[in-house]
């Protein structure tokens, strides 16, 4: 029976390549996006469920009529502003939150009595959550994602898995194609690999992880950064 993948983030980077691998091995996919419309050349039809991370009253809302049993969610959605604590307004530290922490965490409240036995939670945390960064509200976002991780994982087991990813430099994906003129290269060098990684290595890592073979792991973040940030 194929399983069914509850997917945020798919239309850019590392979600969309995830959506590519799910669709090689005929996952039965259900999309959330903010606007249906944006889908409309992405290869992804139906089963798709309409949802906008940055107003967190809607959640429920979003989910309420949600009829399926769920085998794996992954959340890929994720807003990165750039800014220190003393540029960003009160409004953009809520909304980053709103978006990077509190809409997963309400989305994973409306699916709690949809999910499988065995079923898995992967949300995508970030190096940045490890060692901090210029962008400390969006440091901090991901290092909340973090600690919610192993929180979850206690709850939901024995029955769901929760794992987390944090990657470091991922190219293609609006993240790296925002850095200005010479600032990517700077960021590379700083890889012990000399090399970002590509948004199909944590596609693959998380096709794993949402398998069999992957039932011994829980609570983990895995670092997935060339050896950027070792701890």
């Amino acid at each position: 029976m194929k399983k069914n993948i509850l997917i945020s983030g798919v239309t850019s980077g590392m979600g969309l390549a995830f959506v590519k691998l799910l669709k090689e091995r005929e996952y039965n996919i259900f999309p959330i996006v903010r606007n249906k419309n944006i889908l409309k050349n992405i290869f992804i039809e139906g089963n798709i469920i309409e949802c906008d991370f940055s107003k967190p009253e809607a959640i429920e809302k979003a989910f309420h009529g949600l009829n399926i049993r769920i085998d794996a969610f992954v959340n890929f959605a994720g807003i990165l502003p750039g800014k220190s604590i003393f540029e960003q307004s009160n409004s953009g530290i809520q909304e980053l939150f709103n978006v990077n922490i509190i809409s997963p965490m309400l989305i994973i409240k409306s699916i709690k009595d949809k999910l499988n036995k065995d079923a898995v939670i992967i949300l995508l945390g970030s190096i940045s959550g490890h060692k901090g960064s210029f962008d400390d509200p969006y440091s901090a976002s991901k290092g909340a994602v973090q600690s919610l991780v192993k929180s979850l994982s206690l709850k939901f087991a024995p029955d769901v898995r929760v794992v987390g990813v944090a990657p470091g430099i991922i190219d293609n994906t609006r993240m790296t194609d925002d850095l200005i003129d010479g600032l990517y290269e700077r960021n590379i060098q700083k890889v012990p690999l000399k090399c970002a990684g590509q948004p199909e290595d944590i596609g693959e890592l998380i096709l794993f992880l949402i398998s069999k073979h992957a039932k011994f792991i829980t609570g983990s973040m895995i670092d997935v950064n060339g050896g950027q940030y070792l701890r």
